[in-house]
């Protein structure tokens, strides 16, 4: 086993990096600033992000992976590139073992894309597993695939939620939904648009997203900045998170509507264990206020949360890298 072993969790919104017998040692936005027709960055991770809606039209800032699936690997391969930089410092980084997470309700072709970020990267990799992101999240949880009678997992992220049951090694079912943290910023610049004729940007909209949103109906307000459209001028208002709410509570439905409907079809012995355990809420959305009540009382099973949840998938993959016998039953060797 090489001593450069490494987990990783392309996540739409951030990439995470972890380093065996190190932990987590990167995290990272995933955005690239780009100028010209050869796309050559300037900016990546959080400097990129900090150019976004900011940036002159010669510079390009773009968020290369999309619902799951990489949408422009030559930005997601200069990000990478980057990363190496940080993880060699000065010196060039060569070899090492990369253990990647992927949806598992993708299809193959997309799967693949993600290794060849690692192989046409500047690192030139040892070997490259793929491990299906339901089994990682699992063991970043603490459950022990193999063992488990039963267990559901429910990761909301930037742009899709991934629904799976476990059980005695494998995946039952899994099902992949394109809505997200994301998902909300852009129905909330679409409001304060429809209703104020007021104009913000994504930024302004995930911070009202994370002090509005809510999945159970809440009060709460909050005074924005943004562009007045009819005076053309800078200005403010005020949003209610009653406003807000109409906007979200149909797809919190669809999300415990998709996990009733799994649960319909889950033998009977496998969904005795998620009650007896409860579901597990992960994923760097799944914070949002009262999204486990919810579900709680849509599916009458206990919803269990974590501390870390935007990181299980990494440090699940990190177990993984840690213990390559109990890996070797979930991974896909491309290299």
């Amino acid at each position: 086993m090489s001593q450069k072993t490494y987990g990783i969790d392309f996540g739409t919104g951030t990439i995470k990096v972890y380093k065996k017998g190190q932990g987590i040692i990167l995290l990272e936005r995933n955005v690239v600033a780009t100028v010209g027709s050869g796309k050559r960055p300037v900016a990546i991770g959080e400097k990129a992000y900090e150019m976004y809606e900011k940036a002159p039209p010669s510079i390009n800032v773009t968020f290369p992976l999309s619902h799951g699936v990489i949408s422009e690997l030559k930005d997601m391969t200069a990000l990478w590139n980057f990363m190496l930089s940080a993880l060699a410092g000065h010196k060039k980084f060569k070899g090492g073992e990369f253990y990647i997470a992927v949806p598992a309700d993708i299809t193959e072709v997309e799967k693949k894309a993600y290794s060849q970020i690692i192989s046409e990267g500047e690192g030139k990799p040892r070997h490259i597993f793929l491990v299906d992101k339901p089994v990682a999240d699992a063991y970043g949880l603490g459950i022990d695939v193999a063992k488990t009678h039963g267990s559901l997992i429910v990761n909301i992220g930037a742009d899709t939620t991934e629904i799976s049951i476990i059980s005695l090694g494998g995946i039952v079912f899994t099902k992949l939904l394109p809505y997200g943290g994301n998902y909300f910023d852009s129905q909330i610049i679409k409001y304060a648009r429809k209703n104020y004729n007021f104009v913000i940007g994504r930024k302004t909209a995930e911070i009202i997203k994370k002090t509005l949103v809510s999945a159970v109906p809440h009060d709460g307000s909050l005074n924005i900045a943004g562009r007045d459209i009819l005076k053309g001028l800078p200005g403010e208002i005020s949003l209610s998170s009653k406003e807000i709410y109409p906007l979200v509570e149909d797809v919190f439905y669809i999300i415990s509507s998709s996990v009733k409907s799994m649960l319909e079809r889950t033998p009977p012995e496998i969904s005795q264990e998620i009650i007896h355990t409860g579901l597990y809420l992960t994923g760097a959305s799944s914070w949002i206020k009262g999204i486990d009540a919810l579900i709680e009382k849509e599916t009458h099973i206990k919803a269990n949360t974590t501390k870390d949840a935007q990181k299980t998938v990494a440090e699940g993959l990190g177990y993984l890298a840690g213990h390559p016998k109990t890996a070797a039953s979930y991974l896909s060797r491309l290299k």
